[in-house]
């Protein structure tokens, strides 16, 4: 078995439910990654400034792909930035704004913006997950470079807005990519800039081959990471399209520290991960 990668989504994978994790125990194992010559990144839907935030020690060190694989950096130089034109921002905004206002977020380099029509008692759910976030009179004003919009659904039925969703022009003739990240968001991304086309990225920078790299989410905005990765894992909680196409299935969810083990497993050199459950034939 060789590792030369390994690649966590947060929310729901690597983090409990009070988005949390053992911080002790990870840092332990982090010094022995660095030994080993193994890269650790950091693959999420989340902003880039919300993932260096669970890492304050070592954000400076390690590599992330942020914003669903818009935003791509390794040890605080920029590998690469997706964006949408400006025109195709306005366009979503726009027809989004029609009927969603208070579900919209445009998500930028410098932070995430959200307009006047967000209720009060959603900010706490969101900045949960934006640790850069405004809130702007006009979002037609926003200068920032947009990578991702993002919608809370938090107030509506989530079915029927992602249905409604679907009929959008950009979504529908694939200028638009949507994706379901989780815990109530829908994402909508450049096409083809997802986790898998990052991490691709640092493989290049790296020289390291798809077989090299070790992966683990629980989402669909994780399946193409998975599917990619040599080693393509599945929390126990994961979904179960992600689950299907996972090499592997951990035992425990992620409340148990199921990356965290994982790792432990790659650091004694366990191969096939005996530990964990191999996906049906």
């Amino acid at each position: 078995m060789t590792v030369k990668m390994i690649a966590v989504d947060m929310d729901g994978t690597f983090l409990n439910e009070e988005k949390q994790y053992n911080k002790a125990r990870f840092l332990k194992q982090y010094q022995q990654l660095q030994q080993r010559g193994i890269h650790f990144v950091v693959a999420s839907g989340n902003q880039l400034s919300t993932l260096k935030n669970y890492f304050p020690e070592i954000a400076h060190q390690i590599a992330f792909v942020s914003e669903n694989g818009a935003y791509v950096t390794d040890a605080e130089q920029e590998v690469s930035f997706a964006h949408f034109s400006h025109d195709l921002v306005d366009e979503m905004r726009t027809q989004i704004s029609e009927r969603y206002a208070s579900a919209l977020i445009l998500c930028g380099k410098q932070g995430a913006y959200i307009g006047q029509a967000v209720p009060e008692q959603n900010l706490e759910k969101l900045n949960k997950y934006f640790k850069s976030l405004q809130r702007v009179d006009d979002l037609a004003q926003v200068q920032d470079q947009i990578c991702k919009v993002t919608l809370n659904t938090s107030d509506y039925n989530f079915d029927v807005l992602y249905q409604d969703l679907e009929q959008l022009n950009c979504i529908a003739n694939g200028s638009v990519k949507m994706v379901s990240s989780g815990f109530g968001f829908i994402d909508l991304i450049v096409p083809n800039r997802h986790k898998a086309h990052g991490l691709q990225l640092l493989q290049q920078r790296w020289k390291i081959s798809n077989d090299q790299v070790l992966a683990i989410g629980d989402n669909y905005n994780d399946l193409e990471m998975v599917k990619q990765s040599g080693y393509g894992f599945a929390v126990a909680n994961a979904v179960d399209e992600l689950k299907q196409i996972a090499d592997f299935v951990t035992a425990k969810d992620n409340q148990h520290e199921a990356v965290l083990d994982v790792i432990d497993l790659v650091l004694m050199r366990h191969a096939p991960f005996e530990c964990q459950h191999k996906k049906s034939a």
